[in-house]
């Protein structure tokens, strides 16, 4: 009888600490504070339209820092900027709990300065993350590899959301003090914090990225494929803006709108979360099948339709519909992306194309946050989301064309598949 290792076993020692590293980290952000901050807010008595400035501040946070994330992972590496990034998001999470300390005249302040700090880490983190995991895999597994990481990471958002979920209630019978008080959110953030902290723990553990990606761009000589890169940044800023009505305001349309508590609306995003797990799994059968650029233009298509139960029906179970389609095909979308872009990018270049690339992701979630806010407060939920449908649209036929263009005209199940 033959057996077979988990795909996680299959990777170097790198890889897996590697893995482990964005895990803990999306368990604390993307998890408890992904859940908790906007609702923390909420409660310190601000409406929708700071919460879209609130968002806005993170985006254009990442917008600005992408670009030099990823021309100081060339420069120093994208170990040690990866370091850097987690203990600076360690920081800037554990700020934002501060700011009912704060002095008065800064409190308006002090959760958007907190956001900035946040978002600097991330992007110095996840820019460089990458294209490190680019530098420690193979042809033969990178596939595998990234689809299997961002599966875990996906149970660890799941992990963190459904706990984050769980601590208002619980600090607010220690508290005595009602979920309407500040007060139980807080002590949920300080706990995401702590975890994002331990990011650095495996990271450190780490041993050959530095080296492996160093020789990598020394056998490099090409030039920046701007021929490549400008395309993609025009299709991610129009479907990244799209994903983003959700992601920035479902939980306050499912708390202000439609009644939810905190720990119900943990619950509907981590059922979401829960199926996304698997998700990226697909991902390397549906590249194979489909090209990795025709496994994006669908899933992008796709998220456009999910948010239609969202726009179109005032009800929770519309709304559960339509973030657990989002949520599961983006976690299809950000493995295939990844490996999309850095295999038609040389390795000299794939930090700065990745964070060129993610400058756009950041600018398209910032537009959206920053501009969502008011058109949810003139117009509702429902005006935004139907706007996320049409730039999800608009994205999907972006991509369409450029495919076609590079492919001259070819409408095969294997067009648009990096070489």
């Amino acid at each position: 009888m033959r057996f077979h290792r988990s795909p996680v076993l299959q990777l170097n020692h790198d890889a897996r600490l590697l893995i482990v590293a964005s895990s803990i980290l999306t368990a604390g952000f993307f998890g408890i504070q992904g859940l908790l901050k906007v609702l923390y807010i909420l409660r310190l008595g601000h409406g929708p339209e700071y919460v879209g400035v609130f968002n806005a501040a993170a985006a254009l946070a990442f917008t600005g820092m992408s670009v030099p994330s990823g021309a100081l992972g060339g420069r120093f590496g994208t170990r040690r900027v990866m370091l850097v990034g987690g203990l600076v998001m360690g920081v800037g999470m554990a700020v934002l709990p501060l700011c009912e300390m704060a002095p008065v005249a800064v409190q308006n302040i002090w959760p958007i300065a907190s956001q900035l700090i946040i978002t600097a880490g991330w992007s110095m983190f996840n820019v460089n993350w990458v294209p490190a995991m680019t530098a420690v895999t193979t042809a033969h597994n990178r596939g595998q590899a990234f689809a299997t990481g961002n599966a875990i990471k996906g149970l660890g958002t799941f992990v963190g959301t459904i706990t984050g979920g769980m601590l208002p209630g619980l600090f607010a019978g220690i508290l005595n003090q009602s979920l309407e008080a500040p007060g139980p959110y807080r002590l949920g953030l300080w706990v995401g914090a702590v975890l994002g902290l331990m990011t650095l723990v495996p990271l450190s553990l780490t041993q050959r990225v530095e080296g492996t990606a160093r020789l990598e761009r020394a056998r490099s000589g090409e030039p920046f494929p701007l021929h490549f890169v400008v395309p993609m940044v025009v299709y991610v800023l129009l479907s990244h803006g799209g994903w983003a009505t959700c992601q920035a305001f479902g939980n306050a349309y499912l708390d202000t709108d439609l009644g939810l508590s905190a720990s119900s609306i943990g619950l509907v995003t981590g059922v979401g979360q829960f199926v996304a797990i698997l998700a990226p799994l697909l991902a390397p059968r549906l590249a194979e099948r489909h090209s990795h650029g025709r496994t994006l233009m669908m899933t992008t298509l796709g998220m456009g339709v999910s948010l239609l139960p969202l726009a179109l029906i005032p009800h929770w179970t519309a709304a559960s519909t339509g973030k657990l389609g989002i949520l599961t095909l983006s976690a299809i979308w950000i493995p295939t992306i990844q490996i999309f872009q850095m295999e038609q990018v040389n390795s000299r270049w794939r930090s700065l194309a990745y964070g060129v690339v993610s400058t756009a992701m950041g600018l398209g979630y910032g537009t959206i946050s920053l501009l969502g806010g008011y058109v949810a407060a003139a117009a509702g939920y429902r005006s935004l989301f139907l706007l996320g449908v049409g730039l999800s649209t608009t994205g999907a036929a972006v991509l369409w064309v450029f495919l076609r263009r590079r492919d001259g005209g070819k409408t095969g199940p294997r067009a648009g598949t990096a070489p």
